[in-house]
């Protein structure tokens, strides 16, 4: 990415990042390389063409035996996984969402607006 790129890119995280903390969200991070072995213990099929399979490193590497045994580690693709691991090992200690009740403003509800109100005022017939 070029420079510009980079800043409009970071400015548009922290925007979001303002408004999740403003909401009481705060920052958490999972892994993104994991043990090849545990990314290919699922189905299989579409999902091991979408792993980036990362190759060992110095001696691991030189005993490697074919070209099954080249890569330890793999870039996860999705990290629906590392979330659930992570709230699983946590949860005690993550605060609990609230639900609060919200007034809603649509189809008439209790400021009267109708949907046509969040949007462009309707054009006047002549």
């Amino acid at each position: 990415m070029l420079p510009e790129e980079v800043a409009l890119r970071d400015w548009a995280m922290a925007q979001i990042l303002t408004v999740y903390r403003r909401h009481g969200f705060v920052r958490i991070e999972t892994p993104a390389v994991e043990s090849l072995r545990l990314l290919l213990r699922s189905d299989g099929g579409e999902n091991e063409k979408l792993i980036y399979r990362i190759l060992k490193r110095g001696e691991k590497l030189a005993a490697a035996g074919g070209a099954e045994d080249l890569a330890d580690l793999g870039l996860r693709f999705d990290l629906t996984v590392p979330l659930v691991r992570y709230y699983a090992h946590n949860h005690a200690r993550l605060p609990q969402p609230r639900s609060r009740p919200s007034r809603s403003a649509r189809c008439g509800g209790p400021s009267g607006r109708s949907r046509a109100a969040s949007g462009p005022p309707p054009r006047r017939q002549q």
